[in-house]
């Protein structure tokens, strides 16, 4: 294994195609790591592991792993920033993590793991990374502007989405999905939102209104598995209809005489629908939506 070691100075340091020992030492260093199983030691300041131009979707695990996708597998010290391959759908995975949380906000590249054994809680900077895959302890994570897959995994999880069509999965516990978030509002996306086992809620509006209401049937919220005891949110001030098909039933609200879709609802059992239009005040409960 090859040892590069760098100066108390801020510099790049490149690995080579095998596996490397790259240490920063001191000043803001970037480590730029290749081929093969590396270390990766940032030393003193803000250093950022650089994996920009690796050309494969890598996966950041506990323990600060990092892999590669076939081209090895690096262990991340002292490094405050990771950046992933540019232009793919790069993962931050938390599956194996047992005592640990996240808080994620993909919109602002940040990583924050609580709980973390001898440790507390620590904050990195994570760029280029689309997907998150939480721990099996309460997460709250949100998306970007981009194609998200978000999955909460085990706890009690909160998912928000952002711009573009995203997919959330609750996982076991009680969970809260928000395919479309407060800033995009749902416009022009599809989100697909799977609570998993336990009672979940479902976001599809606030108390400035419902989501997915700007573009007909070319934005709405697909809920794959609503069972008794979910909750549907619904926006303040407006009107709404269930209507009953094939498959579950889809949510619609009234705007200007027209109605629009802004939720396809799949369910597996019988759920009690209101009959009729219908409006929600804050907090208010009706057969299973809540008002915002």
């Amino acid at each position: 294994m090859a040892r590069i070691i760098g100066s108390i100075r801020s510099e790049r340091i490149f690995g080579t195609n095998s596996s490397d020992s790259l240490l920063g030492l001191g000043g803001n260093d970037i480590l730029t790591g290749s081929v093969g199983n590396d270390e990766m030691l940032g030393g003193d300041g803000f250093d950022t592991a650089d994996y920009s131009r690796m050309g494969r979707a890598m996966t950041l695990l506990p323990g600060g792993f990092i892999n590669k996708g076939g081209l090895g597998v690096d262990r991340l010290n002292s490094v405050e920033q990771v950046i992933g391959a540019a232009g793919f759908a790069n993962t931050i995975d938390g599956i194996s993590g047992r005592t640990a949380s996240f808080d994620v906000n993909l919109g602002a590249n940040r990583l924050t793991v609580n709980n973390v054994p001898f440790l507390g809680t620590l904050t990195f900077s994570v760029v280029n990374f689309v997907n998150v895959r939480g721990t099996q302890n309460g997460d709250r994570i949100v998306g970007n502007s981009g194609t998200n897959f978000l999955d909460g995994q085990g706890g009690n999880d909160v998912l928000i989405g952002g711009g573009s069509g995203d997919r959330l999965v609750g996982g076991t516990g009680i969970d809260i999905l928000n395919g479309a978030g407060a800033g995009s509002r749902g416009f022009l996306e599809v989100d697909i939102l799977t609570g998993g086992p336990g009672q979940d809620g479902f976001v599809l509006g606030d108390r400035a209104g419902s989501y997915y209401h700007a573009g007909g049937i070319r934005d709405y919220a697909l809920i794959t598995d609503f069972t008794p005891g979910d909750l549907i949110q619904l926006g303040a001030g407006e009107v709404y209809q269930a209507q009953r098909n094939a498959s579950g039933f889809g949510v619609f609200v009234f705007r200007n005489g027209v109605t629009d879709l802004i939720a396809d609802v799949r369910t597996t059992t019988f759920v009690s629908l209101p009959s009729g239009p219908f409006r929600l005040a804050s907090g208010q409960v009706f057969t299973g939506f809540i008002g915002a």
